[in-house]
């Protein structure tokens, strides 16, 4: 093998291989976004180093299945571009379609109180928002009048005194749970 080949070997791809990386990159991020649909909130509200090093050996045992056992740069390249076209192609259904619920924002928390729907779901469990809860530099439950789980696993925290314009609360899962006087505007609020 020549100088040439040998460099074909570390860059290049033959076109069945091409076919094998979109193969595998196709099968393996739907596996990945059934995996996020289900798990997904519960391991992004979590902060522990647990659900991160989850994260990322499945990211890393995907990335090199992907590969195959010759990885290249030109395989790299088909997976990389591969991967954006599913996830552009996703978010485009994602806008079109509007749903989503397991990932839409959501109340976990009312007057120091666990809506008990979020839990029973799964969305996050109460250890993991207690967690979450310190780290928002809560020191009573009291003290969250509204907590709200983001889409992406950030947490929304009211303190007491404080209201959330009602706009704020359009597609919020939970919106139901959140008593009028947390809400501005309302006619049952102290400050409409």
């Amino acid at each position: 093998m020549g100088p040439m080949g040998e460099l074909w070997s570390h860059i290049g791809i033959t076109p069945s291989g091409a076919l094998g990386v979109v193969i595998a990159s196709v099968a393996l991020y739907v596996m990945y976004v059934a995996v996020l649909a289900v798990w997904g909130p519960r391991l992004f509200s979590s902060s522990s180093t647990l659900s991160l090093a989850l994260l990322t050996v499945l990211g890393s045992l995907m990335a090199r299945a992907m590969l195959g056992d010759f990885p290249t740069l030109s395989g790299a390249v088909v997976a990389a571009s591969t991967l954006l076209l599913l996830e552009s192609a996703l978010g485009r259904l994602r806008r079109a379609t509007r749903r989503g619920g397991r990932h839409r924002p959501r109340v976990v928390m009312v007057e120091g109180a666990f809506v008990s729907r979020a839990i029973r779901e799964r969305v996050v469990t109460e250890a993991d928002l207690l967690t979450r809860l310190r780290a928002a530099g809560v020191r009573k439950l009291s003290d969250a009048s509204l907590v709200i789980l983001e889409s992406r696993g950030g947490l929304t925290v009211m303190r007491p005194g404080e209201q959330i314009d009602a706009p704020l609360l359009a597609g919020v899962v939970g919106r139901e749970f959140v008593p009028d006087h947390l809400i501005r505007g309302h006619p049952g609020s102290a400050t409409s």
